[in-house]
């Protein structure tokens, strides 16, 4: 900003240079009134005398009309007939130049220009979510965890001062969450939420935070936050994504699927979100459909049968670290695979996803279907373990450089998996 005045000032300093020095200086000097009016005698002299040489005026006539002459040259100012006017500058036309030229140039600049673009630009809760804008940053300038404290403390320090600050609640918040900090995230966003006006918007952020808060469940408080969003905009993107895995937590999988047919419908068709969303709308389908032939056998064999086919599968979420969410690129593929906890490593199971930039969960099913082989079925073991695999090559053998995580050792048919995707592949 300070670089943009300097340069406007450098302008302005130009033009002035430009006109005020003809003002400046002095204009040439000019006959007085007394020197005009001894010309004018002195040419009505010379008629005079070609008159009286042409025989037009007799000698006494001539004499009288001399002598006229002469009276009024001496009552016109005798010796002062050479005087000139004195050479001045223009300095109140200079003066008024100078005012005027900066004063106009800055009221156009404020009525056809763009002041704001100038200033400093400072995140709003309605900021859409996932823009990748660094906290309290300009976006393109990654910071360092430690230079995130220290603003995160600073503002933490001028809040106790100005608690009645929206803006400064919404910033801190989205410090702690690049910390990692989600219980504190969800403080500072609650204090934004109560100083402001209901927004679909911050209720959605609030939810996402709370929910990590919670061990990276949506049941409770986020659920709700999360309906009180969709109430104020039934279009709200974020709020329609969050309810969809509110739902699919529950295993409500066509309430899930519902959610994310309406979050379709509301994404541009650029948008790098879509793939992911396609993908889970094909997981809740499977899972859908899984469950429904899963009723429908148990039905006539009672609740034996119905245990033994839940057996089959594993499922639940893939979360990745905020610590390597930047280093996701369009094109990685997330591979889901499970494995025997104890005996031979070979995969049982393999679901392929596709990553979307600013998505850092994954709904993910495995059962039977997916079997590598007859004999390599996660029904078959007594425990397994679900790992994760984001590769930027496309190619699910480990490389280095790959982003990966694994779950504890679960039963078959367990529901609710989490895996978290921590390290990177050496």
């Amino acid at each position: 900003m300070l670089m943009f005045w300097i340069v406007a000032g450098l302008f302005l300093a130009g033009a002035l240079l430009l006109l005020l020095p003809s003002l400046l200086q002095a204009r040439p000097a000019g006959p007085s009134a007394a020197a005009v009016g001894a010309i004018v005698l002195e040419d009505q002299r010379r008629e005079v005398d070609a008159d009286l040489a042409g025989g037009w005026l007799d000698a006494h006539r001539a004499s009288e009309s001399q002598a006229e002459l002469q009276r009024r040259r001496q009552d016109d100012g005798g010796a002062d007939t050479a005087r000139t006017v004195a050479p001045r500058p223009a300095w109140r036309s200079a003066l008024l130049v100078a005012l005027f030229v900066p004063a106009a140039s800055l009221w156009v600049y404020g009525q056809l220009g763009r002041p704001d673009a100038v200033l400093p630009a400072v995140p709003g809760p309605k900021q859409a979510a996932g823009t990748g804008a660094a906290p309290g940053g300009a976006a393109g300038h990654a910071l360092t965890p430690e230079q995130i404290q220290q603003r995160a403390t600073a503002l933490a320090e001028r809040l106790k001062a100005q608690p009645a600050d929206a803006e400064g609640w919404v910033m801190l918040s989205r410090s702690y969450t690049a910390l990692s900090r989600y219980r504190d995230a969800a403080a500072a966003l609650r204090r934004a939420a109560d100083l402001l006006p209901p927004d679909a918007s911050l209720l959605a952020d609030l939810a996402d935070v709370t929910g990590m808060a919670q061990g990276r469940r949506l049941a409770g408080e986020p659920a709700r936050l999360i309906q009180a969003a969709l109430d104020l905009d039934p279009r709200h993107g974020k709020a329609l994504a969050l309810a969809g895995s509110v739902a699919f937590e529950a295993r409500d999988y066509a309430a899930a699927r519902g959610y994310w047919e309406r979050l379709l419908a509301v994404l541009p068709p650029e948008s790098p979100l879509l793939r992911g969303v396609r993908s889970s709308l094909a997981q809740a389908a499977r899972l859908e459909s899984g469950a429904a032939a899963s009723e429908a056998a148990a039905a006539p064999a009672g609740g034996q049968a119905g245990e033994a086919t839940a057996a089959t599968s594993v499922s639940g979420e893939v979360f990745i670290s905020p610590a390597l969410k930047a280093r996701l690129a369009a094109g990685d593929t997330l591979f889901v695979f499970a494995r025997a906890a104890e005996g031979q490593r070979v995969p049982l199971a393999v679901q392929r996803l596709a990553v979307g930039l600013g998505q850092d969960r994954y709904a993910f099913a495995l059962d039977d279907r997916m079997a590598m082989g007859p004999n390599l079925r996660i029904s078959a073991f007594a425990r397994v373990v679900v790992s994760a695999r984001v590769s930027r090559s496309g190619v699910a053998a480990a490389q280095s450089g790959d982003l990966v995580g694994s779950s504890e050792p679960v039963t078959p048919g367990t529901t609710g998996v989490r895996v978290l995707v921590d390290r990177v592949q050496p």
